[in-house]
């Protein structure tokens, strides 16, 4: 190998202690597919002597996961094109750290000591966030994975026991790994998503109207927790609970529609501007000022790839009678880029 694989520098990542040269060197030892063998093994002659074989390549695989995902991070906040980028990433790298380290610590002072009590370090919580304007893979203990939409956070063990069970604030895609004698829950703030295995997302943003639970594959069971309700969803069916009346819909969608975010698409499923303009504002990480209360009531359809503000803000203008005023970046304490905000009236 032209850069030797350094012990040192992969734990400096995990904690973040390191310069742009080790993030670079880091990310091609873990991304490298010719010199992943090749890594395992050296990473096994390091820490491994103790370990038993029989779980080499779980914890490896985990630790691997953890800081390919730090990685995934750090690139897709480089793909950003506004120029508050720079401090974005920072923030990111910030967020990480307790996810990185904690996964490190936890695998040398569990598996390789074992007079730690698994049962406590069982009953600690792992946070991944997923700043605004960011759409993060994650990857769980047991191989499901899934990705976190702008603005959430999900919180999980770092080892799961009989129940699989995950916290989540905002909007995430699971993919989850059947186990027959393991259901997983993905708990949210009015209700518990209990699956076996299955391809769903759920949207649960604190100031959103409505939490919703679209089914892809498989099968899900809906319990409510503040109201008594209980519904079974079947592929293609979207729930929605309206939060103020305590409502329950349940209709048939295209449910690929629904998780079109993860894959860069920004769809506005022929929405009212104001049921859409808190997704814009993530989606952009803007602040958005409705001058006038009728443009709420305006209906749009419509589906974005990749395309900047400007340009969203364009062809709405086309279809609906606006006009709109983006104000200028400004930095604010300790060079962070001011949230921008976007002023939207009816035009005259």
């Amino acid at each position: 190998m032209e850069d030797k694989i350094n012990i040192k520098t992969i734990v400096g990542f995990a904690k973040s202690k390191y310069s742009y040269n080790d993030y670079l060197r880091t990310k091609n030892w873990f991304t490298a597919s010719d010199i992943k063998d090749e890594l395992k093994e050296y990473l096994f002659a390091e820490w491994g002597s103790i370990i038993d074989n029989s779980t080499k390549d779980k914890s490896l695989n985990h630790i691997f996961e953890k800081i390919q995902y730090r990685i995934l991070l750090e690139e897709s906040q480089a793909k950003q094109k506004f120029s508050w980028l720079y401090a974005y990433r920072k923030i990111a790298a910030v967020l990480l750290i307790p996810v990185l380290a904690f996964s490190l610590w936890y695998y040398f002072s569990v598996q390789f000591l074992p007079h730690k009590n698994a049962n406590q370090i069982a009953q600690s919580w792992v946070e991944i966030n997923a700043p605004n304007s960011s759409r993060v893979e994650f990857f769980l203990p047991d191989g499901s994975h899934g990705w976190l939409n702008s603005g959430s956070k999900l919180k999980y063990p770092p080892i799961f026991g009989e129940q699989r069970k995950v916290e989540l604030l905002g909007e995430a895609w699971f993919d989850v790994e059947h186990m027959e004698q393991s259901s997983f829950i993905v708990s949210v703030a009015e209700m518990d998503i209990k699956v076996l295995g299955t391809k769903f997302n759920v949207s649960a943003y604190e100031k959103d109207a409505f939490t919703s639970v679209i089914l892809e594959h498989g099968k899900v069971e809906v319990q409510g927790k503040v109201g008594a309700f209980y519904k079974i969803l079947k592929p293609n069916q979207k729930m929605a609970l309206d939060r103020q009346k305590q409502s329950l819909s349940v209709n048939t969608v295209d449910a690929k529609k629904f998780s079109a975010w993860k894959d860069g698409y920004l769809v506005i499923h022929n929405e009212t501007l104001g049921q859409a303009e808190s997704r814009i504002e993530r989606w952009y990480n803007v602040q958005i000022n409705l001058q006038d209360e009728e443009l709420r009531n305006y209906r749009y359809k419509a589906t974005f790839k990749d395309e900047p503000l400007e340009e969203v803000l364009r062809l709405l203008s086309k279809t609906i009678p606006i006009s709109y005023k983006i104000d200028r970046e400004e930095s604010g304490s300790n060079d962070m880029v001011k949230q921008r905000i976007v002023t939207i009236k009816l035009r005259k």
